[in-house]
């Protein structure tokens, strides 16, 4: 698919493919994934408003999230009650830690 497919489906709403839900192969390996490990650095292309994202971060984890959509970004701060800033070059950002 290319970005401008991708922004589109945001757009009209077309996100059959977002999960509400932590991904249930994330939850359930997470102990294999972390290796132990804490404070691990996760990045997520084209996120969306993905859900992992929040819940690895209430983890303690760092998380990284890379987004085309200006809608995708602002439904996830928002859905997730989280403050952020827009950066003059377009960047959103937050301090979330818990």
């Amino acid at each position: 698919m290319a970005l401008g497919e991708w922004e589109e489906r945001w757009q009209q709403n077309k996100i059959s493919f977002h999960q509400p839900e932590v991904h249930k192969m994330l939850k359930k390996n997470i102990d294999k994934v972390l290796n132990g490990r804490t404070g691990v650095r996760f990045f997520f292309p084209l996120c969306g408003k993905a859900v992992d994202m929040k819940w690895l971060a209430d983890m303690g984890h760092s998380v990284v999230g890379v987004e085309i959509s200006e809608k995708a970004i602002r439904q996830f701060f928002e859905e997730n009650n989280m403050t952020y800033s827009e950066e003059p070059s377009g960047l959103y950002h937050t301090s979330y830690q818990l």
